[in-house]
């Protein structure tokens, strides 16, 4: 080990560390204290005692073992296997928001004694909805790993309202359990980080973006630094001499980058620190997205551009304020509705008991359960038996290496869109065309537990963008507290960090940039995970 990995603390052990850098962890007899499995029995691992994918650390997301089979699917593998003879009223393939909604609202359709079964690739259910669970020092914290907020609900439509009022979510009592006084009662501000190897040293701007005073130091050009306050102090737009009219269109087809750098002069120092701005939520630089979808969003650069009847829709002119966040994001949104669905995986009844209950994922597969929830399996195949519309579906799967076949008479296809043209033989060649082109983009969730929160305090700041960094985005968690669940409100108390990077190549298309991104997960060890983030805390 180099002298800069041992003073980062690469030799320091990390719990759960065979969960990492995409091995998996074998199950057999020896993960079973006391336990003597016969030779040919088999145990799916989530009915194993302790099964509880919250707590793995390390790789997450479409983590190892959640994708292969896909991928051998979508190269023209075939996959052979019996029918166990089991038969459904709806199988949903896809376990996450969407899937879990399909089979309540099927269940409330069709009567309680449906027989529904939900089929998951991943380790465990949710999809974007990821929950990440710390023990230290005998306390539970939370943290979201995936989506994050119930964004302006009080705008959502008619069904999605009926799904909250369903589970319990009163999105009024967030007014109550986000503390949006926390950080700045302590004189917590966000950062601006400039990093040596972008922009010659580092630098930590911290205040109010508009006021020049906090970048007086900073490794960027006088005119640079007059652009950037220009920019955020955010007056006036750019396109005086293009009629109203055609503003719309003219910003649709112009990137953001090009419209700071030719409509607002920004200089290049600007255009540096803004290139990744945008990629912690559409995943792109600023050279890939749309000069409208900026505004739309509510970035710097636009005054007070009125597009019209488009207006109502700029971020920022919203009259909900981006509270409605249970701890561990919106995977609380997918336990209450498994809970709901699978009454024996959890004791309680509302949106508070539901962020500490512990799940007993035994109970998510058992056959006298009308709804059933199977981890670890993978759909490779979803089709009429003899091809004929009017017949039940045939659809296969594969877990832990073996092949399995069922019947439903009907079938949801909640997973990715990408995936279902090479699942669904019968499928129109323009919808499979259709299906193929949406392109997932790559976003990197990363939650460090900190054992207190000083070096922040210290620091004045609560989060930072750091457009040169590994991590383009740092930030404390979100201050709410629910039920028995309390938020770090000390310095002195352990609290979860949170940062996010999106990889991708800057100056190709968004396409591209996914493309690129993609491939980056795909090759990046954990190893080097662990190592950016720490050389950059």
């Amino acid at each position: 080990m180099n002298k800069t990995d041992r003073n980062l603390g690469m030799g320091t052990d990390i719990s759960r560390r065979d969960f990492l850098n995409g091995c998996r962890l074998a199950v057999g007899a020896s993960l079973l204290p006391g336990a003597a499995l016969a030779q040919n029995s088999y145990i799916a691992a989530q009915d194993i005692p302790n099964y509880y994918p919250p707590e793995i650390t390390g790789m997450r997301g479409s983590h190892s073992g959640a994708f292969e089979t896909a991928h051998q699917a979508r190269n023209g593998m075939s996959f052979n296997g019996s029918d166990n003879g089991e038969r459904y009223d709806l199988v949903v393939v896809g376990a996450g928001i969407s899937g879990l909604s399909a089979a309540h609202f099927y269940q409330q359709a069709r009567g309680a004694n449906s027989r529904i079964l939900i089929l998951e690739n991943h380790d465990d259910f949710g999809g974007h909805a990821k929950r990440n669970e710390f023990q230290t020092d005998g306390n539970n914290i939370i943290g979201y790993g995936g989506s994050m907020l119930l964004e302006e609900p009080g705008y959502y439509p008619a069904i999605a309202k009926k799904l909250l009022e369903d589970l319990g979510i009163d999105t009024q009592r967030f007014y109550r359990y986000f503390d949006r006084n926390l950080y700045s009662s302590m004189g917590l501000s966000e950062g601006l980080f400039f990093d040596t190897k972008t922009f010659g040293s580092d630098y930590l701007a911290v205040g109010d973006w508009s006021d020049s005073s906090i970048y007086a130091q900073a490794p960027l050009s006088s005119k640079a630094r007059e652009d950037l306050q220009r920019l955020f102090k955010d007056e006036r737009h750019y396109l005086p001499n293009i009629p109203a009219a055609e503003q719309s269109d003219y910003l649709q087809n112009m990137d953001y980058r090009s419209y700071l750098r030719n409509q607002a002069a920004m200089d290049e120092g600007v255009l540096d620190v803004m290139q990744s701005f945008a990629r912690g939520v559409w995943a792109v630089n600023i050279d890939a997205l749309p000069a409208r979808i900026a505004w739309s969003s509510g970035y710097p650069g636009f005054g007070n551009l009125d597009l019209g009847y488009e207006s109502w829709r700029r971020e920022g002119d919203q009259e909900e304020p981006n509270i409605f966040h249970f701890p561990d994001g919106n995977a609380s949104v997918a336990r209450l509705l498994v809970r709901k669905m699978i009454p024996a995986v959890a004791i309680g009844d509302t949106m508070e008991d539901i962020v500490t209950a512990r799940f007993d994922y035994s109970q998510l597969d058992k056959p006298n359960s009308p709804i059933r929830i199977r981890l670890n399996s993978t759909v490779v195949r979803v089709q009429h038996i003899n091809d004929n519309l009017s017949n039940a579906v045939k659809v296969t799967y594969v877990r832990d290496g073996k092949t399995h076949v069922i019947e439903s008479n009907q079938v949801i296809m909640a997973c990715y869109n990408q995936m279902i043209p090479h699942l669904c033989p019968e499928m129109p060649r323009a919808q499979k065309s259709a299906l193929a082109n949406c392109i997932r983009a790559p976003l990197v969730y990363t939650n460090v537990l900190l054992h207190n929160w000083h070096s922040f305090v210290n620091l004045g700041i609560h989060s930072a963008h750091c457009p040169g960094s590994y991590h383009h985005g740092v930030e404390l968690d979100y201050p709410v507290s629910l039920g028995d669940y309390q938020f770090s409100k000390s310095p002195d108390e352990p609290i979860v960090l949170h940062l996010t990077r999106t990889p991708g190549e800057p100056g190709s298309s968004a396409r591209d940039q996914f493309a690129a991104g993609m491939r980056d997960l795909l090759t990046t060890t954990f190893e080097t995970f662990e190592r950016n983030i720490r050389d950059q805390l």
